[in-house]
């Protein structure tokens, strides 16, 4: 194995006459502290198909319209068909899930839904850690659903079940048997090849990071253990005092040419670092490598949090959250990291301000586009949604606050997706206005953010949005909506077309 800087090299080589194809699932005025001035959709195409879209977002419109629907997951492809999963509950009703399946195609809406899974539908299928599945999808339509699955007297395994927009859905696989965390995360390159990266005991105090990859046509590669190099000095975790080593908060970002960066957190706990480690598709996995570390302990530095994200040169841009304790008390902000390509790992930079307080509200949700453009969203301590864009060169601008209000209750972070031109769009759960759930998004053009878009009339009861890009800017966002005691949660969507 090579180093993560050997490895970055290789990679710029690899990736340097790579298209902008690139799908995120899930990178003027703005929302003030207040909720902002909004707008509603007012594109009058129709998801459900059969109108010529125009620019901008459409008219809300019901992906299925049966209930209970919630935790969706979706993405779009380069011609615009998206593609998303939900749980629903199964024969149990509430204590049992499935998940379901259905696609949109612009001339004709979405499908009927199709099941997925293949349980009786009795037992629970969010795990330990009420994780929802997830979905990715690629430029050409190929897409990877996973979720946490539970067999009686083996516990939660790890599941997925791939997608072809030729054939359909595929065979259903367990990846772990064992996966007992919600720490796992999935990318795709444009071509529907994939890679998963979860969290497994390795023994009873003690878990490592393990990662599987598919190849179209193909099948599941057997898990492969991250090699992680024995650590010494200020700052290597060592399991003081018997204590386990953890590795979880596992993020992963896959490029177009089927590049990857893999980062974690890994912990002690009595101290923590972020790694990193990279793949490429000729090499396989780099020799894993902490990047952060807390030389003086937690007692005078915590991080936590980490997400990257690579470009088409192996550029590498990871962010994470921080709390810094010094004579004057506690400080806390977003801080970022570039890796340059040939050069390695540059100085840290904050995304934002420090602000003086212990509270580790810090989870930012990152996308990289092709260019390296990066675009970062974090919930501070305070409840506000704050958002930054950096350049190509990894330099910040100036702090967005989205809104003020931002809504945790549904327990989904904020979505955050970024084209080949470097349009970002962040979606949200917002409670600005009182007595009222809403979705939100407010997207980045031109420099500038604009004027957030509310979906559907306050107030109402709307949550957990899933928002998806594809390289030309068209977006998918799914969200569960309340309707009634009835009826309960079913999911709602819109389509955003790009302008010329």
């Amino acid at each position: 194995m090579k180093t993560i800087a050997a490895v970055a090299v290789a990679t710029c080589l690899v990736l340097s006459a790579c298209g902008g194809d690139d799908v995120s699932n899930s990178s003027g005025g703005s929302a003030s502290g207040s909720g902002g001035t909004t707008s509603n959709p007012s594109g009058p195409s129709n998801p459900n198909g059969g109108t010529t879209a125009k620019a901008g977002w459409s008219a809300v419109a019901a992906v299925d319209g049966k209930e209970p629907e919630f935790s969706p997951s979706v993405t779009i492809d380069a011609q615009g068909n998206a593609l998303a999963i939900w749980m629903t509950n199964g024969a149990n009703g509430a204590t049992g899930n499935e998940v379901w399946s259905s696609r949109y195609v612009p001339s004709s809406g979405w499908s009927t839904p199709t099941r997925v899974d293949t349980t009786d539908g009795t037992s629970a299928m969010t795990g330990p850690g009420a994780s929802a599945p997830l979905l990715v999808g690629s430029a050409d339509g190929h897409a990877v659903a996973l979720w946490q699955q539970f067999l009686a007297g083996a516990g939660y395994g790890l599941w997925t079940r791939t997608y072809d927009p030729a054939t359909g859905w595929g065979a259903v696989v367990e990846l772990s048997p064992n996966e007992t965390s919600f720490a796992w995360d999935a990318g795709i390159d444009s071509k529907g090849n994939a890679i998963v990266a979860w969290q497994q005991k390795t023994d009873v105090a003690d878990t490592r990071v393990f990662a599987s990859r598919y190849t179209v046509g193909g099948t599941w590669s057997s898990p492969e253990q991250i090699q992680q190099p024995a650590q010494t000095g200020p700052g290597a975790i060592t399991g003081i005092g018997g204590q386990g080593i953890n590795n979880v908060e596992i993020n992963l970002s896959m490029t177009p040419s089927g590049n990857a960066v893999l980062a974690w957190r890994q912990s002690d706990n009595t101290q923590s670092a972020l790694w990193a480690t990279t793949y490429d598709p000729a090499n396989g996995w780099a020799s894993a490598n902490p990047v952060v570390l807390e030389p003086n302990g937690a007692a005078s530095k915590s991080v936590f949090a980490p997400a990257a994200g690579m470009d088409a040169k192996g550029n590498i841009t990871l962010v994470w959250g921080e709390v810094d304790i010094d004579s004057n008390g506690a400080h806390t902000t977003t801080l970022s990291q570039r890796y340059a390509a040939g050069s390695g790992w540059q100085a840290v930079q904050p995304v934002a301000p420090f602000i003086d307080t212990t509270a580790a509200g810090y989870y930012p949700q990152l996308a990289v586009n092709d260019a390296g453009i990066a675009a970062v969203t974090w919930i501070r301590p305070d409840g506000s949604l704050q958002a930054n864009v950096a350049d190509a060169n990894g330099n910040w601008g100036a702090t967005q606050q989205m809104t003020a209000h931002f809504d945790p209750s549904n327990g989904r972070q904020p979505q955050i997706v970024i084209d080949a031109a470097g349009n970002a769009t962040v979606a949200w759960q917002d409670a600005s206005t009182p007595a009222s759930a809403d979705i939100l998004a407010n997207r980045y053009a031109n420099g500038a953010w604009g004027t957030a878009t509310l979906f559907g009339q306050n107030p109402q009861d709307a949550s957990y949005p899933a928002l998806a890009v594809n390289a030309s800017g068209a977006m998918a966002l799914v969200w569960q909506f309340y309707a009634s005691t009835t009826i309960g949660n079913v999911l709602q969507s819109s389509l955003y077309t790009p302008g010329s």
